[in-house]
């Protein structure tokens, strides 16, 4: 089944992220970087490590703010899936690939070298399951 609705959560609030679990969505993508503000990051990502630790109702995937946020959500059975910000290069999917082996990975391109470049970052590793496009970034 190819997933229709994606909703967005911000991850410093669990109770948002609980209510988006049970809406019907195919896909929650807890957001760990352009949502949440600097002071609540390291609480956003203790907030979805938590969440994580088992398995959820549907696919979740998280939308990361720095690589040094794979290496603990990578093992959780409740992940399914890493949102990498920010990807202008085939090379910046190697790393997340290494320290996340077994899922998926979705690259967001905000800038005009990452459109430039998509085909080759789409191909980078057999994780990649999809790029996207980080409309307001790319437009700003």
């Amino acid at each position: 089944m190819t997933p229709l609705t994606w909703l967005y959560v911000p991850g410093d609030r669990p109770e948002v992220v609980q209510k988006a679990l049970s809406t019907g969505a195919d896909i929650v993508i807890v957001d760990l970087e352009d949502a949440v503000a600097p002071h609540r990051k390291a609480y956003a990502l203790a907030a979805t490590v938590e969440l994580l630790s088992s398995p959820q109702p549907v696919p979740v995937h998280v939308r990361i703010h720095a690589e040094r946020d794979i290496a603990p959500l990578a093992p959780l059975p409740g992940l399914a899936a890493l949102r990498i910000p920010k990807v202008t290069h085939a090379s910046d999917i190697r790393v997340p690939a290494k320290l996340a082996p077994g899922k998926g990975l979705y690259a967001l391109l905000e800038s005009a070298g990452g459109v430039e470049h998509a085909y080759a970052i789409a191909t980078a590793d057999p994780a990649v399951r999809g790029i996207a496009l980080g409309e307001a970034d790319l437009r700003a």
